[in-house]
């Protein structure tokens, strides 16, 4: 509801636009700013991550016709890692905490801390931008 059968509404298109546009802003400054070491793997999966939200944001803000494509397979991506790294995290964080005893539940707080951070970005966000964007429901149903 709220957009037509052809295409995305422009205010739904400005709003999730605007958000992979944030949310790639956020996971450039985490991933390449905060983070204090280098490691390949976070660093291609972060720049095709951030790369896929900028084209999308880019491309649902201008209004393009391959925009909502695009969104779908940023959101994609992005849940999928979201999910992961989510998991990665919480089984980390309780390993420490299992292990290390009471110096490792320092460690599992500010994991979990990481995990709650990462939660609406990478798995809320594109969550519902799935279920907005899906194909069905802008069938004549």
């Amino acid at each position: 509801m709220g957009y037509s059968t052809a295409m995305l509404s422009r205010r739904a298109a400005l709003v999730f636009g605007i958000a992979d546009l944030l949310t790639a802003a956020v996971i450039s400054l985490g991933v390449f700013v905060a983070l204090p070491s280098r490691w390949w793997p976070v660093d291609s999966a972060a720049a095709a991550l951030t790369a896929l939200q900028v084209a999308a944001g880019a491309g649902l803000v201008a209004g393009t016709t391959w925009a909502e494509r695009a969104a779908r397979v940023a959101s994609a991506v992005a849940l999928a890692l979201g999910l992961f790294l989510v998991t990665v995290l919480a089984v980390t964080a309780s390993w420490l905490s299992g292990v290390y005893r009471p110096v490792g539940t320092g460690g599992a707080i500010i994991l979990a801390l990481v995990a709650i951070m990462v939660l609406p970005y990478l798995v809320v966000l594109p969550a519902v931008q799935l279920v907005w964007l899906r194909p069905s429901s802008r069938a004549g149903g």
